[in-house]
């Protein structure tokens, strides 16, 4: 009993909190002598320590760094030979075709560079003048014929040119010889052009001139000579 009465006071003491050290004098009820009972401070009483437990720190599982990505370098192609551009020559142009032209056109064309040169008896190139036979002497020697300078009655009877004996069959470059006036043989030779025409040094023109076959001409042709 006493000791349950301790007890009680013991704990009332530290419900109260009080700092000082106040003394209760409890009568034993079985005793007629006094119980002291002595109160100590909550601070007096000694407080054996709660040893700290130092945390054993958790090591979290260190993960290996995952390495960056790194761009994976494109490539380098390979160097090559530039290939060196292949020069294209440039076509070459064909010649123009030259319309086709017979040597007897070549003679026509030739004489009739020479109109309005002067007559001149015996002449037979552009610097003295030309008669008739000098006339056909140097349009064939222009032609690259070599031929001797004769009168025109020798040139009608050059026997390696074709004989023409008909004014319709002239082709042009042919030589057409004619007897004139009171001349018992032929003494004029002309070029026939084409088209019914001729070129020759005219005595009344005193110049080289181109006329027509006319009725005159007709009457005096002898017959002609084709040299090409």
């Amino acid at each position: 009993m006493k000791r349950i009465l301790c007890i009680l006071l013991f704990c009332a003491l530290l419900l109260t909190g009080c700092g000082g050290e106040p003394t209760h004098i409890v009568n034993d009820l079985n005793t007629s002598e006094p119980i002291r009972i002595v109160a100590v401070a909550e601070s007096q009483v000694p407080v054996t320590p709660t040893p700290e437990v130092t945390p054993v720190p958790t090591e979290l599982p260190t993960k290996a760094p995952t390495p960056a990505p790194t761009d994976t370098p494109a490539p380098t192609p390979a160097p090559t030979d530039t290939p060196v551009p292949e020069v294209t020559p440039a076509p070459t142009a064909e010649p123009t075709p030259t319309p086709d032209v017979s040597r007897g056109e070549q003679l026509a064309m030739i004489a009739e560079q020479y109109i309005n040169y002067p007559y001149t008896r015996g002449g037979k190139s552009p610097d003295t003048g030309f008669d008739p036979s000098g006339f056909v002497y140097w349009c064939l020697k222009e032609m690259g014929l070599d031929v001797k300078r004769r009168n025109s009655a020798g040139y009608a009877e050059e026997d390696g040119w074709d004989k023409i004996t008909r004014l319709s069959e002239l082709a042009t470059g042919d030589l057409v010889f004619f007897r004139t006036g009171d001349n018992e043989n032929i003494n004029c030779v002309c070029i026939y052009l084409g088209g019914n025409r001729m070129i020759y040094p005219s005595t009344s023109k005193e110049v080289v001139i181109v006329t027509e076959i006319n009725s005159y001409w007709t009457n005096a042709f002898q017959w002609a000579r084709r040299v090409f």
